[in-house]
């Protein structure tokens, strides 16, 4: 039996959700830039003492301007790839996992379920598709 995509996404958003991956959405270096200007402007106007008070607000500024901004990425894989995109991951999953030689679905499940280095290696392959062909930052 042939290992369909749909199945196989549905068991990588279960091991992402486990990991408790989340992707960042195009905020981190705003994030950074203000809690950076906070550290600067505290620094100048306060000395050593300014400059903790201006990263601390600073830094609770950018958490403020950014909370809600996260995503899990078993939401990516579930509601904003495309079929192809699931696919190409799929085969990148199958082919990271070809030292296991899952030949079907019913092998694969409990495959990644229990084996840690089978998780590690889906995880990863997950992590590269996110950050090389989507261009998202996993936090």
């Amino acid at each position: 039996m042939p290992i369909k995509t749909r199945e196989l996404m549905d068991a990588v958003t279960v091991l992402t959700d486990q990991e408790n991956m989340r992707v960042a959405m195009k905020c981190s270096a705003k994030g950074a830039a203000v809690c950076g200007a906070g550290s600067f402007v505290g620094g100048i106007l306060g000395g050593p003492v300014g400059l903790a008070i201006g990263g601390t607000l600073g830094a609770v500024s950018a958490a403020y301007m950014n909370r809600g901004k996260f995503r899990p990425v078993s939401d990516i894989i579930r509601y904003d790839m495309s079929e192809r995109q699931r696919e190409m991951l799929k085969e990148l999953i199958i082919d990271a996992l070809s030292e296991f030689h899952p030949t079907d679905l019913i092998v694969l499940l409990p495959l990644l379920m229990n084996n840690n280095a089978a998780q590690r290696s889906v995880l990863n392959t997950v992590v590269s598709f996110v950050t090389n062909e989507l261009k998202m930052h996993i936090e």
